[in-house]
C-alpha cells in the first residue's frame, strides 16, 4: 500500500501482488474471492490506516451520497439513516458511485474507499482536509456527470478551494473502444477521444476527467499510471477475473 498526505488529508492506494494470482490484495466483495479473506483484508487495512472505512456498493451510477455522523455513527444525510457495520471496521456498502463525508467536529471520522481495475478513482478533498469524497467515475459514470454531481454537494457545504486527485486507471494508449462509442463519447464530453498505442479508437478517460474538474474550478492532480501497462495494478482488460485495488481518502 502507498499513503501520501494530500491536501489535509491522507490518501492510500492499494496494490495487487502480481506474483501470486489474480486476486491476491484483492478488496472486492464482488469478484469471486473468499469473502473471509476479503474481509481480513479490509480489517488490516482499517488497523493500518487507524480509521474505519465506508465502503460503496458500485454500479457505474452517478449517484453520490453524503455521510454525516448522527449520534456517533456514520449515516446518510439525506434520510438519516445509519450506515450498517457489517464487519469491524467496515461500513456499508452504500448503493453509490461516489460518497462525500463531512467531517467537521468528526473525531475519528471513517475513511472512504473507492474501488477499481480500471475506471477512474477520484478523491477530493475541502477545507482542509475535513470534508472528503471518493468517486468511482467509470465510462458511464464519467459521461453522466457523476464528478460534477459529486463537486456540487461539496459546494453545497463548503467555501473555498476544493482538490482532486485522479488515480491509476486505464489510459487513452489502453482503452480501446469501437469507434461508434468513441463518437457518442465524444459527442457528450467533446475531447474524449484519443487512439491507442496501435492506432485505434480509444477513449481518454483520465484526461476528459481533468478537464472536466479544471472547468469546474476544481485543483487537480492526476497519477499518470495506467493500470492496464503496470503490473502492480488491477486490471480487468489485462485479467477479467482479477480483484480491485482501493483508493482510500482519510479526513483530517
Amino acid at each position: 500500500m502507498t499513503t501520501q498526505s494530500w491536501a489535509g488529508a491522507r490518501v492510500h492506494l492499494t496494490k495487487a501482488d502480481p506474483g501470486t494470482s489474480a486476486l491476491w490484495g484483492n478488496v472486492g466483495l464482488h469478484v469471486g474471492d473468499a469473502q473471509h479473506l476479503v474481509r481480513a483484508r479490509r480489517r488490516a487495512l482499517a488497523a493500518e490506516l487507524g480509521r474505519d472505512i465506508v465502503w460503496m456498493h458500485q454500479t457505474h451510477s452517478t449517484r453520490v451520497d453524503v455521510v454525516v455522523s448522527l449520534g456517533g455513527k456514520p449515516s446518510r444525510e439525506a434520510d438519516g439513516i445509519a450506515l450498517d457495520q457489517v464487519a469491524p471496521g467496515e461500513w456499508g456498502p452504500l448503493d453509490a458511485d461516489g460518497v462525500v463525508l463531512n467531517a467537521r467536529g468528526w473525531e475519528q471520522a471513517p475513511a472512504v474507499a473507492v474501488q477499481t481495475a480500471d475506471c477512474l478513482p477520484v478523491v477530493m478533498s475541502a477545507d482542509h482536509g475535513r470534508v472528503v469524497a471518493a468517486v468511482h467515475a467509470g465510462r458511464r459514470g464519467l459521461l453522466g456527470g457523476i464528478l460534477a454531481c459529486a463537486v456540487g454537494e461539496i459546494r453545497a457545504r463548503v467555501d473555498g478551494p476544493i482538490d482532486a486527485m485522479i488515480g491509476p486507471a486505464i489510459c487513452g494508449r489502453c482503452y480501446e473502444v469501437p469507434p461508434e462509442m468513441a463518437e457518442r463519447s465524444n459527442a457528450v464530453m467533446p475531447g474524449i477521444c484519443a487512439r491507442t498505442s496501435w492506432g485505434t479508437p480509444s477513449l481518454d478517460l483520465p484526461g476528459a476527467a481533468a478537464r472536466s474538474l479544471a472547468d469546474l474550478g476544481v485543483r487537480v492532480v492526476v497519477d499518470g499510471r495506467c493500470t492496464l501497462e503496470d503490473p502492480r495494478l488491477f486490471s480487468y482488460r489485462a485479467e477479467p477475473a482479477c480483484g480491485r485495488q482501493a483508493l482510500i481518502i482519510v479526513p483530517a
